[in-house]
């Protein structure tokens, strides 16, 4: 189960933003996921590739710097034939996988979570990491068994779900800092190429729906920034998504030990996806909900939304 990734440390830039975890954080994040991701890209991934693309898929090198330009940043230079996964990245996605799955087995107020990502990812305030925002002791959280085990399981596949799209840009040739309808293709393409992926294992990428759930915030809110973006996580690019997964749940689900549970559960998820695509092609709604959500939800209550008993 891969709870976070790294592989081969190279240090980039200096860093962009304030520093969300500690050194000892950031090193633990790397020495626990070396072998899983080493594991993950060469077995999972390259091993199930169709033969033909193999030999290409093999020069592709991945590199984990500290911080990527945003605390959820991965990306891949197709030039290079380098696929990014900052650090700091791999650790938020996880905290924020953790935080989903303890605020619903709590039966706390999930409208919190979009609050902090509203203020992180899009207004970027200065607010601490997801756990500490919220004041959850990862030891407490994951000593609860359905927040351990949701959460690796959104991390796991929404990590994987993301390297196979990374790799994809690069197999299918994309060109970087593309924008506009050129952009949207190219992303569509690799959502594809890694859904593609998961049909050949049979299973589901359970993560994309929480992962992007997060990562929209990230886009501009009107229809001119999307087109400026070079990653918009745009409603046509999540509807593709929900179809693909809604179209066919047994074909994400057939390498499963229980492929009829898992193709229900298939479902469920493409259709959340689907309920997200349009809650974002909602002009109003979107401009809307950030004043609901700072006038509900300010800083200084979301540290009581849910908080372990430390």
């Amino acid at each position: 189960m891969l709870r976070a990734l790294a592989v081969s440390l190279a240090l980039l830039a200096a860093p962009v933003s304030a520093q969300l975890y500690t050194p000892d954080e950031m090193r633990h994040t790397f020495q626990a996921a070396t072998p899983d991701i080493q594991r993950v890209f060469t077995q999972d991934i390259l091993g199930n590739l169709p033969r033909e693309l193999r030999p290409r898929a093999a020069q592709v090198r991945l590199e984990f710097p500290e911080q990527g330009r945003s605390p959820l940043d991965f990306f891949a230079h197709p030039g290079r034939r380098v696929i990014y996964f900052p650090l700091e990245s791999i650790r938020f996605f996880d905290d924020v996988a953790t935080l989903f799955a303890w605020v619903e087995s709590q039966n706390c107020n999930p409208e919190a979570i979009q609050a902090y990502l509203w203020a992180k990812l899009r207004e970027g305030r200065p607010l601490p990491s997801p756990l500490r925002a919220f004041n959850i002791n990862r030891d407490t959280a994951f000593a609860d068994e359905f927040t351990y085990n949701v959460s690796g399981k959104i991390v796991s596949s929404g990590l994987q779900f993301i390297l196979a799209h990374e790799l994809g840009h690069i197999l299918l040739n994309h060109q970087g800092s593309m924008t506009g309808a050129e952009s949207q293709r190219q992303e569509i393409a690799a959502d594809a190429f890694a859904l593609d992926h998961f049909e050949r294992l049979g299973g589901l990428p359970m993560g994309v729906f929480w992962y992007y759930m997060a990562a929209w915030w990230l886009d501009p809110l009107d229809d001119a920034g999307r087109d400026a973006s070079s990653h918009p996580v745009s409603p046509a690019r999540i509807a593709t998504l929900a179809a693909r997964l809604t179209g066919d749940p047994m074909a994400f689900s057939h390498g499963e030990l229980d492929p009829h549970r898992e193709a229900e559960l298939a479902a469920q998820i493409g259709a959340m996806v689907a309920e997200l695509a349009t809650l974002i092609d909602d002009d109003g709604m979107l401009n809307l909900m950030p004043l609901l959500l700072d006038r509900d939800w300010p800083a200084e209550r979301i540290a009581q939304a849910c908080p372990t008993a430390n």
